[in-house]
């Protein structure tokens, strides 16, 4: 199979499983309203996490690492983005590939939780949260949020490594 039948066999793929995702979520009674809120909840509980790091004792290097990950992680995926231009399911104009929610909420939750294991993991559960409710809500399809997810992982890995080369 050649790779640009390969390429859209699996974009089609990606955008039946998200409309599938879609349609169990309209199946629930007030689904695609908790999924809406959600998803619009989520960027901002992340930004109050990395704040109150920032400015509570003893998590400050937490706050600025979280900080700098996520800020670095949503530059990258824009810059993405703007260069592949994939269309978005709902009515958005804007690309959706890879997902900058999904990059900078993974990113910032994976670099706290090396620091805060427990508030890693609630920031992990939280971020699942938020990308799922994005897919159910048509922001994105789950490539959209698996990009994004990667991308804020390596992000998060580039970060610490060179927190142990300087160390």
């Amino acid at each position: 199979m050649p790779s640009t039948d390969l390429t859209s066999a699996v974009v089609r793929a990606d955008r039946r499983v998200g409309a599938l995702a879609r349609q169990r979520v309209g199946a629930v009674r007030g689904g695609p309203e908790v999924a809406r809120l959600v998803a619009d909840a989520t960027a901002p509980a992340f930004q109050v996490l990395v704040g109150l790091l920032l400015v509570l004792p003893g998590t400050r290097i937490t706050g600025l690492r979280a900080l700098a990950a996520g800020g670095a992680a949503a530059t990258i995926a824009r810059a993405a983005r703007e260069s592949i231009d994939r269309p978005r399911p709902g009515a958005r104009a804007d690309g959706g590939f890879p997902s900058r929610h999904a990059s900078t909420a993974t990113a910032i939750a994976l670099v706290v939780a090396r620091d805060r294991p427990v508030i890693g993991g609630l920031a992990l559960v939280t971020a699942a949260a938020g990308l799922a409710a994005r897919v159910a809500s048509a922001d994105h399809d789950p490539l959209d949020i698996a990009a994004g997810a990667g991308l804020g992982a390596v992000v998060a890995r580039v970060m610490r490594r060179r927190r142990r080369r300087r160390s």
